[in-house]
């Protein structure tokens, strides 16, 4: 460990600042067995610092692992919002209710040429999900939400259950 602290300050490394959860493993034991630590990170130096002054770490919920995973933004988060969002068919619609008679209604609109229906049809699909898929979104962040609250603090015997339980509904889900 010596020799990595060593390395990190002969390179000039620091952490990259991070949101989420201090903890980035979890052996996944009860109680005065229980071990939390931050394993996970990145880091940089000035050089990348000044490339990516707006870089953040974000530990992502575990969900299987004993380990959560990481995700790394190197542009400001703020930026990203404003800006439309392409529209993307997602071949898991198909077999979903609604997904063909939103295309149909759009592809059988009189008078309008192929572009036309084109963006028709996604503008259709795009309310479509919003009413359909939303409702699956929402329960997935209500789940994410859940796991996340398994996943902080001291490790009882009735969070280590659910969170095998909450695993195993989601697995057989799958």
């Amino acid at each position: 460990m010596n020799n990595f602290r060593e390395a990190v300050n002969d390179c000039g490394l620091r952490d990259v600042s991070f949101e989420g959860y201090e903890f980035t493993y979890d052996n996944g034991q009860v109680g005065e067995a229980n071990r939390q630590c931050r394993l996970d990170r990145a880091m940089g130096n000035e050089a990348w610092f000044d490339l990516f002054p707006y870089a953040k770490l974000k530990h992502l919920t575990r969900e299987w692992s004993d380990h959560a995973s990481i995700k790394l933004w190197l542009e400001r988060r703020d930026t990203q919002r404003g800006r439309k969002k392409l529209f993307r068919f997602e071949q898991v619609w198909v077999g979903e209710d609604g997904c063909e008679e939103a295309i149909k209604k759009a592809w059988n609109s009189e008078g309008a040429d192929m572009l036309e229906k084109l963006h028709t049809c996604g503008d259709e699909l795009m309310a479509w999900k919003g009413v359909s898929i939303g409702k699956l979104l929402h329960d997935i962040q209500r789940k994410r939400r859940r796991l996340q609250i398994l996943n902080e603090g001291e490790r009882s015997s009735d969070k280590v259950k659910e969170h095998q339980q909450f695993g195993k509904r989601n697995r057989d889900a799958s």
